[in-house]
């Protein structure tokens, strides 16, 4: 009987140990953007158009089973802010979930979470998302850092500052536009 207990133990230890693989941790994904667009477009949800011109990739802010708001999402008394989202100098933004497909909707961040939650959905429908599209061809720059693991992250503002001022933005980041 000990024999089959320690069996059954070293199986579940081992199936746990197969099962339990964590995603890659966000700081070692590449991805980081900076960018700068034709508009103000700061407050704006992003989401990614394919060529035919569908929404393949949007957000999801709110998670209704567990009646939860993503920890990316920043709620003040006076705006609803995303966090992985940071101004810098001459009209430029450091980000995350942007890419060459991305485009803006007139949706602000505050105004995707209240549809969210009021329909206790997460996400907001891709029919309804087309509807607000703002702009199509958004950038006038766009940078990526594509190293594994990245580089840079949102806290290094003052960094990523000192490139534009040296206009060396293209030394450490792969220019898309």
């Amino acid at each position: 009987m000990k024999v089959i207990v320690r069996l059954l133990l070293l199986c579940g230890v081992a199936i746990l140990a197969a099962f339990s693989c964590e995603k890659e941790p966000q700081a070692t994904a590449p991805g980081l953007a900076v960018y700068k667009t034709k508009g103000d477009y700061f407050y704006n949800v992003s989401v990614g158009m394919n060529k035919k011109g569908e929404i393949y990739w949007h957000p999801a802010y709110y998670n209704p089973r567990y009646e939860s708001i993503d920890p990316r999402i920043r709620i003040t008394e006076d705006d609803t802010v995303y966090t992985l989202r940071t101004r810098l100098i001459y009209g430029y933004i450091f980000g995350s979930e942007i890419g060459k497909n991305s485009i803006f909707l007139d949706f602000t961040f505050k105004e995707h979470l209240q549809y969210e939650i009021e329909h206790n959905s997460s996400g907001v429908p891709t029919k309804l998302l087309s509807e607000h599209i703002l702009d199509t061809d958004p950038f006038l720059e766009l940078y990526f850092d594509q190293n594994r693991p990245r580089k840079y992250e949102i806290s290094d503002t003052a960094e990523i500052n000192q490139m534009i001022r040296n206009d060396e933005l293209e030394k450490y980041f792969e220019k898309i536009k």
